[in-house]
């Protein structure tokens, strides 16, 4: 008779699926080291979601840019307001240059118009989205330890 294992459970997924199960109101940031489990941590969380899910990585060299940024943004829009809500993931966000001005922009834009986005951000140590990084995104949570 065989086992069947269960997959493990990253630390931290109970933290993410409670911050993504409040109301919109912060970003959760899932920053650390590369090959930590930042984006296995996302993925266990948000394939339980009952929402739609918009994954994006900026790992393709070709798409650093705040316009790939507004791209992901906007089909994420698209989604949240077919559906009453979606959820945009951006992986590998530190590679995009002056990531945290595009996307505090747009996250801004989203509130003022009440849009039912959530987002989610990841990227590897350090996150270096200028000084208003560490005000804007309060809910960030720790990557997993190896």
């Amino acid at each position: 008779m065989s086992k069947i294992l269960k997959p493990l459970q990253r630390p931290y997924a109970a933290t993410l699926a409670k911050r993504l199960a409040e109301p919109r109101r912060f970003m959760p940031v899932v920053a650390g080291p590369r090959q930590v489990g930042k984006s296995t941590l996302v993925h266990q969380v948000t394939e339980r979601l009952d929402a739609s899910v918009r994954y994006a990585s900026a790992d393709e060299p070709t798409l650093r840019g705040g316009d790939w940024i507004g791209q992901q943004w906007e089909a994420a829009r698209l989604e949240a307001a077919g559906r009453g809500g979606a959820l945009l993931v951006l992986d590998e966000i530190q590679k995009i240059p002056a990531w945290s001005e595009t996307v505090k922009r747009l996250w801004d834009e989203d509130t003022r118009a009440k849009r039912p986005l959530k987002v989610v951000v990841l990227g590897s140590a350090p996150l270096s989205g200028g000084r208003s990084t560490s005000t804007f995104f309060t809910a960030a949570i720790p990557a997993p330890r190896r």
